[in-house]
């Protein structure tokens, strides 16, 4: 499990260093997964919407929830009971 930030590798450092984080923080400073997953809001100053995928081991996009509001996320049951189907 990954995590993807529209950050620079310095500012994951920072917030990685700063929190109890428990998975790996990758850097998309050029916003390039954002756009290939679209993900960035357009309509908004926020910058992204919320989402949440899971891609297999061979790239295939198996789940899939993007949000329009920041509290649009799928619960961890959710989110795990599709992990344990792969």
């Amino acid at each position: 499990m990954v995590a993807i930030a529209p950050d620079t590798a310095e500012g994951v450092a920072r917030f990685v260093r700063d929190s109890d984080y428990p998975f790996p923080l990758l850097p998309d400073p050029d916003h390039t997964t954002f756009d290939a997953y679209d993900v960035a809001n357009k309509l908004a100053s926020l910058g992204q919407r919320p989402a949440v995928f899971i891609v297999d081991r061979t790239g295939i996009v198996r789940f899939d929830s993007i949000g329009t509001q920041q509290w649009e996320i799928p619960s961890n049951d959710n989110v795990l009971t599709v992990l344990s189907l792969l």
